[in-house]
């Protein structure tokens, strides 16, 4: 029951964070074709919950993937989970060294004033998300290999 409890809660926190990252790659080709002051408003308005909210499922996802992974220590699904755990952690890092940064010049801009390197700062914001989609997805098959190959043991 306890296996079954962990692998269903760290399965459940992945997946929400796997659908935020999802989220911002089926945004991406509408939001490639925005101009200047579309990208900035939807920067600045559409993603206030993704940073609450999702913040705290990610940090969550973290946690329970790490302590997951803990428990399986002894069991033969540990290397799935040390691999899930590495990759929600670098997803993690690479929000915070590209796009938390990228967020915090975005956020300073006004509309009337945006500046000429936009676009660069959009691909950096557009592809972090991307990145961390491809991290969060092979994680969470990783966890879920862990799942089952523990349910198999």
């Amino acid at each position: 029951m306890m296996w079954t409890l962990g692998s269903l809660t760290v399965l459940v926190l992945t997946a929400l964070l796997l659908g935020t990252t999802f989220a911002h790659v089926l945004e991406a080709p509408a939001k490639f074709q925005y101009d200047a002051a579309q990208w900035v408003f939807a920067q600045q308005n559409l993603y206030r919950s993704f940073a609450s909210i999702g913040g705290a499922i990610e940090l969550s996802a973290i946690a329970a993937t790490i302590g997951y992974a803990f428990l399986l220590r002894n069991d033969a699904s540990f290397v799935w989970a040390i691999v899930a755990a590495v990759l929600i952690a670098m997803a993690f890092a690479v929000w915070v060294f590209v796009t938390a940064s990228v967020n915090a010049r975005v956020e300073t801009w006004s509309l009337d004033a945006i500046p000429t390197e936009w676009r660069s700062l959009r691909m950096q914001w557009e592809y972090s998300h991307i990145v961390r989609w491809v991290a969060h997805l092979v994680g969470f098959i990783s966890l879920a290999t862990a799942a089952l190959r523990t349910q198999d043991s």
